[in-house]
């Protein structure tokens, strides 16, 4: 059964954007408290008590409005999520993104819900409590939302382009040599400890690129569909169409899309 034909998209986004500000309170409440737990994950990873209970608290309403639906969020996550590329009617949520920010008191980290439907996305919402921004965006509707104002993506050159990115993946030498040969050819690149954010910040046209070799589907699942209803490109690093179980990605404005790929595959 095709279940995301059976759920009004425009009804959906209302419900996420009015249950993700309410998570937001919850986030903040310790964000500004400071008085959490923190648990252990694999290898250097951990949650927060915020983590998890943000995460429940979505699952919970979620479930309690569409019943037949599934999940995958990041701290219940199988190792093996492999199977569930063909559901439809999944509901992909990461419940703060940028833990490491979150933790040290850093305002830049986000709460991430999409609606996907056999490795499409079909509804995104983001929201960065500590900066009270709510993004959206619809697969059936034109346009990406800020806090109800439509945004764009800047029209930024490779030249005067800001790229943010991560070097926790991977092979740490590799991502350095890859990211100095970016470096040459753009104005910055940037590091922010959130890559929610990094991609909704291109949907704003506040920076130019971001790119991620090793995403999980949490990371890019709401934002890839933001980034492109905003007015950007989205693909895997070898260019191919992005689906929320892609290896690697690469959001930008469109513009510098194809020479920032022909600097990937060409250092590599």
């Amino acid at each position: 059964m095709d279940l995301t034909s059976t759920i009004d998209l425009t009804e959906a986004r209302e419900f996420i954007r009015a249950i993700v500000d309410e998570a937001g309170r919850i986030a903040r409440k310790y964000f500004e408290s400071r008085d959490f737990t923190m648990h252990a994950k694999k290898g250097i990873d951990f949650a927060t008590q915020a983590d998890l209970e943000v995460q429940a608290f979505l699952i919970e309403k979620i479930r309690e409005k569409y019943p037949a639906t599934q999940f995958l969020a990041e701290e219940t996550a199988p190792e093996d999520y492999s199977s569930m590329r063909e559901i439809s009617g999944l509901w992909i949520i990461d419940p703060i993104d940028g833990t490491w920010n979150f933790a040290r008191g850093h305002p830049n980290f986000a709460i991430s819900v999409a609606l996907v439907d056999k490795g499409q996305s079909v509804l995104g919402v983001v929201h960065q409590p500590a900066f009270a921004k709510i993004y959206w965006a619809e697969a059936d509707k034109e346009g990406a939302f800020l806090n109800g104002e439509r945004i764009h993506v800047s029209t930024t050159d490779l030249k005067h382009a800001v790229l943010a990115t991560e070097i926790s993946w991977g092979p740490i030498e590799e991502n350095a040599r890859t990211l100095g040969q970016l470096a040459l050819h753009v104005q910055q690149v940037k590091i922010m400890g959130s890559g929610v954010s990094d991609q909704v910040s291109v949907a704003e046209g506040i920076i130019d690129a971001y790119l991620h070799v090793e995403p999980y589907p949490w990371d890019i699942a709401a934002t890839g569909l933001i980034v492109e209803k905003a007015g950007g490109k989205v693909t895997d690093r070898a260019g191919k169409p992005w689906h929320v179980f892609q290896r690697g990605v690469l959001a930008t404005n469109g513009i510098l899309h194809d020479e920032v790929l022909d600097l990937l595959n060409n250092h590599r």
